[in-house]
């Protein structure tokens, strides 16, 4: 209990707590002597980047997400996504006749694809890629007959991440931004918003390229329910979207 730490405050320089609120009173003499004073959920969002979601609730989402309009970092954001999407769209326009040569004498089939995906407040959206399956996988997964298979030139557009490159066309006409959680397929979201509580809270800010729980979460699910580690990667994501600003944003781009 804090009353019992009063007389050892000269020994102590930090006091973690589980419920700030319930010891307001006695901390109150501690922290006029010098102690810092941290809830532990605030000490485990430092240490892990990461935010639990045992501690999302509405009171929350109160105190922690921001819907407010913020002009100055959008306008930022929006002209930092179209350079840097000008300056990288040199790479696919060099690779296409490549890409394009390879992929007609493997198989003959479409050079793009584009799949829905749910973007910004549920709105869906079609992102496009250079082909790199059999078919086009817009998330179905086998209700269509043949399991979709991934090409030998897909495989080396997808360790390249070359595959990815043609999605700067959705940054430039403004569907996703280089940076912010990555969109998934609508049935996916349907299944993931019905089990896991506030999934939809990352449908307020605009999708992205990368995003914090790609760089961070190193088994985070690819195109196929996984109900447990959606939520971890949840939980990067609220953790993005509770700090994101212009220096986390330049941050998540360099480390991609």
């Amino acid at each position: 209990q804090p009353e019992e730490l009063t007389h050892l405050s000269e020994d102590i320089s930090m006091i973690i707590l589980d419920d700030s609120v319930k010891y307001a009173q006695s901390l109150y003499p501690l922290i006029i002597q010098g102690v810092q004073c941290i809830e532990l959920t605030k000490l485990y969002e430092q240490i892990f980047e990461r935010i639990p979601l045992s501690l999302v609730n509405e009171s929350w989402l109160i105190r922690n997400i921001s819907v407010t309009r913020r002009y100055t970092y959008n306008i930022i954001k929006r002209i930092f996504d179209i350079i840097v999407a000008f300056c990288l769209g040199i790479v696919p326009i060099v690779c296409f006749p490549f890409i394009y040569i390879l992929v007609k004498l493997e198989d003959g089939g479409p050079i793009f694809i584009s799949q829905d995906r749910v973007g910004r407040n549920g709105k869906i959206i079609k992102i496009y890629k250079f082909r790199s399956m059999t078919s086009n996988d817009n998330g179905k997964y086998g209700k269509e007959g043949t399991p979709h298979k991934v090409t030998k030139v897909g495989d080396f557009l997808r360790r390249s991440r070359l595959d990815e490159f043609a999605q700067l066309y959705n940054v430039l006409v403004g569907d996703i931004s280089l940076v912010g959680p990555r969109p998934e397929f609508p049935a996916l979201v349907a299944q993931y918003e019905e089990k896991i509580p506030y999934y939809g809270l990352r449908h307020i800010v605009q999708p992205g390229l990368s995003g914090w729980a790609q760089i961070y979460h190193e088994q985070h699910p690819h195109h196929a329910v996984a109900f447990e580690e959606t939520r971890n990667k949840l939980s990067y994501d609220l953790y993005y979207i509770k700090h994101r600003s212009l220096v986390l944003e330049l941050t998540i781009a360099l480390r991609t």
